[in-house]
């Protein structure tokens, strides 16, 4: 499952780190707490809504819901291109909604269920019905709120897919125990496979493809080439520090090869935080390199999650870096 899998990496980051399940369960006392606190991304200049950004598109319209999600709406010609981003106490979890002119596109879901009831309710208010919802990858921050969306089709890679039937109750087990039943949903969507492809969906171009061993093991980006437009999935975090649950090493590479793109792709939808600019890409790149430099030179919690801090002070959500401290550091 996600968790299994999410020590792995962090095993091999830090061979001397043992890591334990307990910390995990100790944390989650904390963002119970705190999981339904107001507050968006922290703002960037790599963000599009920055005034600093230097983007050639316009900036887009934001609002923020009752549920804390902010909603960040581009106008693209027939096309709108709609970011819901969760509040960062709860991760700052980024779901998207393309909306063509008879139909709308989902990629990912909202982790706590109010948010993707929201999420959904969002969806509805547009007056058009769901054609496609595509899942990114297998952590539980962006499937299990596929319960909101269990009467359209939902779409993922093999091995998303795969993951998911195995994991999935036993994540929905483990993070009602966390979270507690009315915040995490008790049932989720098994997509069907999507292998990498092109489509056209209502008159416009789709292009998925799969990237290996970045943030998760298997995850689809997402492609609109006549608009300028990528959805990362979790590649890509905006505004937000990052939770390392990758290897820096092979996680970078797929950045670099995103960098590569910005000249087609000017618009960045991430898995957290907000639609960004491709200065993004950089940003995220240094940001593992210093968490790299610092997992190989420090031996406490304190020095490693102030290196991050002094590195990026203009990153929101330090609660990601305290997420893999028990982890990294479980002797305190």
């Amino acid at each position: 499952m996600y968790l299994t899998n999410f020590l792995q990496s962090l095993s091999k980051l830090n061979p001397l780190a043992n890591m334990r399940k307990d910390g995990l369960k100790q944390l989650a006392l904390v963002f119970t707490v705190t999981a339904f606190t107001v507050g968006c991304a922290s703002d960037s200049n790599n963000n599009l809504t920055s005034s600093d950004s230097g983007a050639d598109t316009p900036a887009p319209t934001v609002s923020v819901r009752e549920s804390g999600i902010t909603v960040s709406s581009l106008q693209l010609g027939s096309l709108t291109v709609h970011s819901l981003t969760a509040p960062e106490a709860v991760f700052a979890n980024a779901t998207h909604i393309f909306e063509t002119e008879n139909s709308l596109v989902a990629v990912d879901t909202q982790f706590l269920l109010p948010n993707a009831m929201d999420m959904r309710a969002f969806a509805d208010e547009l007056g058009k019905p769901i054609s496609h919802l595509f899942i990114t990858h297998e952590h539980p921050d962006h499937f299990l709120g596929s319960e909101a969306f269990s009467d359209v089709p939902v779409y993922a890679l093999a091995e998303v897919v795969d993951a998911i039937v195995e994991n999935g109750q036993a994540e929905i087990d483990e993070k009602q125990a966390d979270f507690g039943a009315e915040a995490i949903a008790s049932t989720f969507v098994v997509p069907q496979v999507l292998e990498p492809t092109a489509m056209t969906i209502d008159g416009v171009n789709f292009i998925f493809e799969e990237v290996l061993d970045a943030e998760a093991h298997a995850q689809m980006i997402v492609k609109l080439p006549d608009h300028g437009v990528i959805a990362t999935g979790d590649i890509v975090y905006s505004g937000v520090h990052l939770i390392l649950a990758g290897q820096v090493d092979t996680w970078t590479v797929a950045l670099n090869d995103l960098a590569a793109t910005s000249n087609l792709y000017t618009i960045v939808l991430p898995g957290h935080g907000v639609p960004a600019t491709p200065a993004v890409y950089d940003e995220n790149i240094a940001w593992l390199a210093k968490a790299g430099e610092l997992i190989g030179s420090v031996d406490n919690a304190d020095d490693y999650r102030q290196g991050l801090l002094d590195a990026f002070p203009d990153l929101g959500m330090p609660a990601a870096i305290d997420f893999v401290i028990p982890f990294l550091f479980p002797n305190g």
